[in-house]
């Protein structure tokens, strides 16, 4: 199985497949998902029976937790294959979560939620900024008046002190993935190809383009839809972000008041 070494704009289409459920979550580290968990409760103020949406939910792991915890669960994501795993899990476990096959820019949902979550760097996806404004915007229309937004981002500053342009991981079956990284700063795009090669030596290549912003940019952005940035954090514990953290949580807050893209 051997694939082109180019990757689309549209790469969100193809990328979580078969392949990325197999190995590329194995980066997910044991505990994670309950930090993540304790956290968006946290700083979306989720009350009981709280109506949630895990935007880009992927394999539901969020989505589960919160469910376990007596949340009422919303999950969307493009990728048949990893609703079709999040959808297996919830089955297994007798969980009630609506998990819904959509496009992030078109949630078809109105005032419907207490809280939106967007976790493991669900954004910026889309080459033109006008569509991922869009993802903002129907946040915005998918949050109940005063409801809360929280999306967990990378942070450029942090990550450039160990920055890196390739990394390499075997697996316990012996395929090995490369990740090569390539950041263009006057795009703020970052690129990342991705080789599979297995024990056999087969191959699949694959990859992803992320939209980088900046705080700033951010804010206005999410201004633009109607959210009020409420606060910033440096880590799930709720620390000050500063320019050593490489990730940052930013809770924002509908308004009402979308001036649109």
């Amino acid at each position: 199985m051997t694939q082109s070494s180019g990757h689309s704009d549209r790469w969100y289409e193809d990328f979580f497949d078969e392949w990325y459920l197999r190995y590329w979550v194995q980066w997910i580290e044991p505990g994670h998902t309950g930090q993540d968990a304790d956290a968006i409760e946290r700083f979306l103020r989720l009350g009981p029976r709280s109506r949630v949406l895990d935007l880009c939910c992927g394999q539901g792991r969020h989505s589960l937790e919160l469910a376990r915890r007596g949340y009422r669960l919303v999950g969307l994501d493009l990728s048949d294959t990893l609703l079709a795993e999040a959808r297996r899990q919830a089955g297994q476990e007798g969980l009630a979560i609506e998990f819904v096959s959509g496009d992030m820019r078109r949630i078809p949902f109105e005032n419907a939620f207490d809280g939106v979550f967007n976790f493991y760097t669900a954004f910026g996806y889309f080459a033109d900024d006008r569509d991922n404004q869009a993802v903002l915007n129907a946040v915005a229309g998918a949050l109940k008046p005063g409801g809360r937004f929280l999306l967990d981002y990378p942070c450029l500053e942090g990550r450039m002190a160990g920055w890196k342009t390739e990394r390499v991981i075997e697996f316990d079956d012996g395929t090995i993935m490369t990740h090569q990284i390539t950041h263009d700063v006057f795009d703020q795009t970052i690129r990342n190809d991705v080789l599979y090669i297995t024990a056999d030596n087969r191959r699949h290549r694959t990859g992803f383009t992320l939209r980088h912003y900046y705080g700033r940019e951010l804010r206005r952005c999410l201004g633009r839809a109607g959210l009020d940035v409420v606060a910033v954090y440096g880590d799930k514990q709720g620390k000050e972000l500063t320019n050593r953290d490489d990730r940052m949580l930013i809770v924002a807050q509908k308004t009402n008041q979308a001036t649109g893209a």
